[in-house]
């Protein structure tokens, strides 16, 4: 016998400087916290600048108070950023086989259009 049940599931959420208020609130497990002023980013539309607001996110692990406990992201934007600025390029060993294997210099060619179209042999 199957039932519906209708909720409704309301996260935390609240601007930063609240939040750094919050110093003795401890989340429950699995509880979302969301820091809605978390990051601005600028953006010009009609030769206007907006800032939109990007929100934070974290999840309660029951023992950590909200300040300690990390954005989700952070990780994420951490191996982005370094991705982003480091100057070598980073091609797996199968990436590179995978790529070689796409071509071959034997390959026909030709321009139609103005695209250059490769055929396998």
């Amino acid at each position: 016998m199957s039932a519906t049940v209708n909720t409704r599931l309301q996260l935390k959420r609240d601007i930063t400087a609240n939040w750094n208020n919050a110093r003795g609130f401890i989340p429950l497990e699995g509880e979302v916290i969301i820091y809605e002023d978390y990051q601005v980013l600028r953006q010009e539309v009609n030769g206007q600048e907006q800032l939109i607001p990007v929100p934070g996110i974290k999840i309660g692990d029951g023992m950590a108070y909200v300040q300690d406990l990390p954005f989700i992201d952070d990780a994420l934007r951490k191996d982005l950023m370094g991705h982003i600025n480091d100057p070598n390029i980073h091609v797996t060993i199968q990436e590179k086989l995978f790529w070689n294997n796409k071509l071959n210099v034997n390959d026909n060619m030709e321009l139609v259009d103005g695209a250059l179209i490769l055929n396998r042999n």
